[in-house]
């Protein structure tokens, strides 16, 4: 269907509004499965230890009614270590930025310290599964 003579079309328009998403879609992974199963604890010092155990292999262990029960050797514990690391990234956001209206994010200094925060997370999970020693 053509258009009568003379309309005015979006195509010859100047000054209109963009039509941006006010979301911002995080495409890269950020899981971090072995931080995610991994303990906590506290370290002290730059070094931490700890111990490791580990039960015997599963067995077939029947007795005979009134046989002499023998003792298993017992088995120690194993110390392992491991060496405490920093890790840093840094966030420079000026006034300006923080100041002017944004699409997507409230804050660009928040949104910039959340970013680098999965990053760092991101890192650690690659420091800890890598190949790398203690």
């Amino acid at each position: 269907m053509a258009q009568p003579g003379n309309t005015f079309e979006t195509f010859d328009a100047k000054g209109l509004r963009e039509d941006l998403s006010d979301i911002i879609y995080a495409i890269d992974s950020t899981e971090t499965p072995f931080l995610s199963m991994a303990g906590r604890s506290t370290a002290s010092g730059i070094k931490h230890e700890w111990q490791v155990d580990q039960l015997a292999t599963a067995a077939a262990n029947t007795l005979l009614e009134g046989d002499n029960a023998s003792a298993l050797a017992a088995t120690p514990t194993i110390r392992v270590s491991n060496h405490c690391q920093i890790s840093g990234k840094t966030v420079s956001v000026t006034g300006t930025m923080e100041s002017v209206d944004k699409a997507g994010r409230a804050s660009e200094l928040s949104y910039q310290l959340a970013k680098r925060s999965k990053e760092l997370k991101r890192d650690l999970e690659h420091s800890c599964v890598g190949a790398n020693t203690s």
